[in-house]
C-alpha cells in the first residue's frame, strides 16, 4: 500500500496552483495515488472544473477537487477528504436536482471492526463541498464492488445509480428517492460482470442497463418490472452506449482485447451486429467521446503512451486512427476522461497517472483544438483576451426541458447578444439585442427556434459584446 506522509499531506490541505518544471498548463501535481477524473462546472461560473479519486485508505485525500480559474488553468482547491477509498470511478452528478453537480463516491467504512461498502455522496453547496455536508448510503454487502454508474432508470428526472460485484457476480440499482437520497439496493445475479452503463435503448424515456463480463447483457427498464436480454455470449470488457448513426436510436459498442464489437440499434430491441473494428494489440481502454464537434461518438483507445482516436464518419465508418502521444513517465495504469475545459467547445482530454514516483506530474490536460490537434496549452483565439477572462456564461439547468436561464457577468457595459446554433453552425435563434451595465445578468429562453418550434438537441450559445463574441457554451435541450 502506498502511503502519504503526514507532512506531504498538510502541504495539500493548503490551495495549490502547481504546473510540472516545464510550466505547461497541461501537467499537475495531485496527491499520490490518483485513480480517476470527471469534469463538471462545480460554481456555475461557465467553465468545467475538474475532481479526481485517490485510492486512500484513510491514509491521504479521497478526492481532490481542482477549480478551473479560466480558460483550462486549474488551482487545487480542496484535499481534505480523507477516508478509505479506492475512487476508480469517481463521478458528479447533480443528485438533488438542484442544478448543482454533487460529487459521488465509493465509501469503505470500518468503523464497527467489520467491513461495510456504502456510497457516498458531498453535496455541492454554491461552488464548494464542506465536509459535514455529504451523506453515506448502505450498499448492504461485503463484498467488493468494482465499477458504479449513474442513469434514470426509473424515468422520474432523478439520477439513479448502478453497481457491480465482477468477483461475486451481481449488480444492483439504487433508486433515487426524489430528496438528494437512495432507496435500499435492490440486487440481481449476473455472471462475472465487469463495467456498467446506463442509456435509453428503446426510446420510452427511461434508461436502460447494459453490463459488459461474460456476456453482454441489457436490462430494459418499465414501469414495474425490469426485462432482461443476452445481447451477445462473447467475453468484453468496456460496454458504452451512444447513437453512433444519429438515427433517433441508442447503439452499443463493447471492447473485447483488440476488437470493438459494433451494435446497431434497429428499434424494438432488436439490435444488428456488424463487422468488428480491430485495432493494433497493446492499446486498450475503450471510450466514447465526440472529438470533433459533428455529433457523432468517436472512438478513443487510451494506453500509458497516449490515446488512439477513430473519428466517427457516420453509419458506423470509421476514418483512419490518429495517434495522440501523451509523455509516458513510468505508470502502471491511466484513467481518462473527456470534456471542454478551455470553453473552445471541443472537448480535451483528461489523463490520470497512476503507480508513478511523486516526482512526476500524475494529471496531464491535452487541449483539442478541434482541428485534430492536442495541445498542452488551453486554446484562447482571440484579441479579447483581458474581457474574455472577465466575463461569465451559464446557463441553468442544463441539460433542460423546454426552458433554460442564461446566466452572465459583463466586465464592461455594452449591447448584449445571445446567439444560438446548431453544432453545424447554422443559427437556430438569438435572444434581442439590449444594452446592458457591468456586472451579473440573466435571461430566459423558451427552447424555441425562429419559426416559436421547439428544437431538442445540442447546440452552441454564444454571448456578444458589443459586436464581440466574448463567451460561448454548450447547450443541451433534452
Amino acid at each position: 500500500m502506498n502511503i502519504v506522509f503526514r507532512s506531504l499531506f498538510i502541504l495539500f490541505l493548503f490551495p495549490l496552483f502547481i504546473f510540472s518544471h516545464s510550466d505547461s498548463r497541461s501537467e499537475y501535481f495531485l496527491p499520490m495515488n490518483a485513480r480517476s477524473a470527471y469534469a463538471a462546472d462545480f460554481d456555475r461560473d461557465g467553465f468545467n472544473d475538474i475532481v479526481v479519486g485517490h485510492a486512500s485508505y484513510g491514509q491521504g485525500p479521497a478526492i481532490t477537487v481542482m477549480k478551473n480559474s479560466s480558460w483550462g488553468t486549474f488551482e487545487i482547491i480542496d484535499t481534505s477528504k480523507v477516508f478509505n477509498a479506492n475512487e476508480d470511478h469517481i463521478l458528479s452528478v447533480d443528485v438533488n436536482n438542484d442544478g448543482w453537480p454533487d460529487i459521488v463516491t465509493f465509501y469503505f467504512d470500518f468503523s464497527s471492526g467489520t467491513g461495510v461498502n456504502k456510497i457516498r455522496v458531498y453535496y455541492n453547496d454554491h461552488g464548494v463541498f464542506p465536509n459535514d455536508n455529504h451523506a453515506d448510503f448502505n450498499l448492504q454487502r461485503s463484498e467488493p464492488f468494482t465499477d458504479i454508474n449513474f442513469g434514470d432508470v426509473n424515468g422520474d428526472g432523478y439520477p439513479d445509480m448502478v453497481v457491480i460485484s465482477t468477483n461475486y457476480d451481481f449488480w444492483g440499482i439504487l433508486y433515487n428517492n426524489g430528496s438528494g437520497g437512495f432507496l435500499s439496493p435492490a440486487y440481481r445475479y449476473v455472471m462475472t460482470p465487469y463495467k456498467i452503463v446506463c442509456g435509453d435503448l428503446n426510446g420510452d424515456g427511461r434508461d436502460d442497463v447494459v453490463i459488459a463480463g461474460q456476456k453482454t447483457e441489457i436490462w430494459y427498464s418499465y414501469p414495474t418490472y425490469l426485462e432482461h436480454k443476452v445481447l451477445d455470449t462473447n467475453w468484453s470488457d468496456i460496454p458504452a452506449i451512444a447513437d453512433f448513426d444519429r438515427d433517433g436510436w441508442n447503439d452499443i459498442v463493447t471492447q473485447a482485447y483488440s476488437t470493438t464489437r459494433l451494435f446497431k440499434n434497429l428499434g424494438n430491441k432488436t439490435f444488428q451486429q456488424l463487422p468488428d473494428l480491430i485495432y493494433p494489440a497493446g492499446v486498450g481502454g475503450l471510450y466514447v467521446a465526440d472529438l470533433n464537434n459533428d455529433e457523432y461518438p468517436d472512438l478513443v483507445y487510451c494506453s500509458t503512451t497516449g490515446d488512439l482516436i477513430y473519428y466517427n464518419q457516420g453509419n458506423f465508418l470509421f476514418a483512419d486512427s490518429q495517434f495522440v502521444a501523451i509523455p509516458y513517465l513510468g505508470e502502471n495504469w491511466i484513467n481518462v476522461y473527456f470534456e471542454d475545459l478551455d470553453n473552445n467547445a471541443f472537448k480535451d482530454i483528461i489523463t490520470v497517472r497512476g503507480g508513478i514516483p511523486r516526482i512526476y506530474p500524475n494529471l496531464d490536460i491535452r487541449f483539442n483544438d478541434g482541428h485534430g490537434n492536442f495541445t498542452t496549452d488551453p486554446i484562447v483565439s482571440t484579441d479579447n483576451k483581458g474581457v474574455l477572462t472577465k466575463a461569465r456564461f451559464a446557463n441553468y439547468p442544463n441539460p433542460f426541458h423546454e426552458n433554460t436561464t442564461f446566466e452572465f457577468y459583463l466586465p464592461e457595459s455594452g449591447m448584449v447578444d445571445i446567439i444560438i446554433s446548431g453544432m453545424n453552425g447554422l443559427e437556430i435563434t438569438r435572444l434581442k439585442a439590449s444594452h446592458f451595465e457591468k456586472g451579473f445578468h440573466s435571461e430566459y429562453w423558451n427552447g424555441l427556434n425562429d419559426h416559436c418550434l421547439p428544437v431538442e438537441g445540442i447546440y452552441l450559445a454564444a454571448i456578444t459584446l458589443n459586436g464581440r463574441i466574448i463567451k460561448y457554451l454548450k447547450i443541451i435541450y433534452i
